[in-house]
């Protein structure tokens, strides 16, 4: 149960996660909104953790998976997330999100060998068709004439980049405390934004306005230092292919906080949501195991 709670939290989090993103980027690029973000979370992160720092010792001996972790994993998610949120709407990023417990299984069995099922095989075909539901606006005889948005386009893309950052999170785990490797991998990240920072356009930082500080410290202390804690000790304790599970919440939780923030939301949404919660719950059905 207490697992449960963790991802759950870190899952409704993340979808607040795509409105508050889509505030920051009224005001500023997608590098520098990636920047704010990874402060303000790395000040939360040092400020819980100051007592108990990593040794650089334990740094060097696992900096391998912490920078895959920390550059690949984050930096590549929030590359792709933030772009893809210029250019499409926080529901259909959300929902397009939803695939990753698919990805995640998808992954787990050529990284991880994990074992597959024929229920979940199912079940991530027909997340896929959700998936594809949403991509055409509730008419799949339209898929041939589909266009795809450039903005769902790098949604996905920063989906698969986080698929693999739960399943090397599941492949390491253990190897340090959840915190250590929350903190360090949320700092390589930062280093990252830093780094690229002066070749971003900067605007006036007191031009912002109260809204996009808002939107900064809420996605950098909740959306992501509290989230990937807890997401980081749940996929520990269960792995990653049950863990992924939870990522239905983030949709579900983008769909109720848009009602706070002006969002559209039409029926294909809807039915786009439930085809991927039905494909997703199959995906836990347990009939004969069959080995890769």
């Amino acid at each position: 149960m207490r697992t449960a709670l963790y991802l759950i939290i870190a899952t409704a989090l993340w979808g607040l996660n795509f409105h508050l993103a889509k505030v920051m980027l009224q005001y500023s690029p997608a590098m520098v909104a990636g920047f704010w973000r990874y402060l303000f979370g790395v000040i939360v992160l040092l400020g819980f953790s100051y007592k108990n720092l990593p040794g650089w010792s334990l740094i060097k001996k696992n900096i391998g998976s912490l920078a895959f972790a920390g550059i690949i994993g984050l930096f590549g998610f929030n590359f792709f997330f933030f772009w893809g949120l210029k250019y499409t709407t926080a529901l259909n990023a959300a929902l397009i999100v939803s695939l990753n417990p698919a990805l995640a299984l998808i992954f787990s069995v050529v990284l991880l060998k994990t074992k597959i099922s024929s229920s979940q095989i199912a079940g991530v075909i027909l997340a896929f068709v959700g998936v594809l539901f949403l991509i055409t606006k509730g008419n799949l005889y339209r898929l041939n004439q589909v266009e795809f948005s450039i903005g769902d386009f790098y949604i996905f893309l920063s989906n698969i980049v986080f698929s693999l950052y739960h399943v090397w999170v599941k492949k390491n785990s253990g190897k340090m405390e959840t915190m250590h490797f929350t903190l360090i991998t949320n700092v390589m990240c930062f280093l990252v934004f830093l780094l690229i920072l002066p070749f971003q356009e900067l605007n006036n930082f007191a031009n912002y306005s109260y809204q996009f500080w808002l939107a900064a410290i809420g996605i950098g202390a909740f959306g992501t230092s509290l989230a990937y804690y807890l997401w980081n000790k749940g996929v520990g304790e269960i792995g990653a292919a049950q863990a992924g599970i939870y990522m239905n919440i983030a949709p579900l939780s983008t769909v109720l906080f848009s009602l706070f923030f002006g969002e559209q939301l039409f029926p294909y949404h809807i039915i786009s949501f439930m085809i991927i919660v039905t494909g997703l719950l199959i995906m836990q059905l347990k009939p004969a195991v069959y080995k890769r």
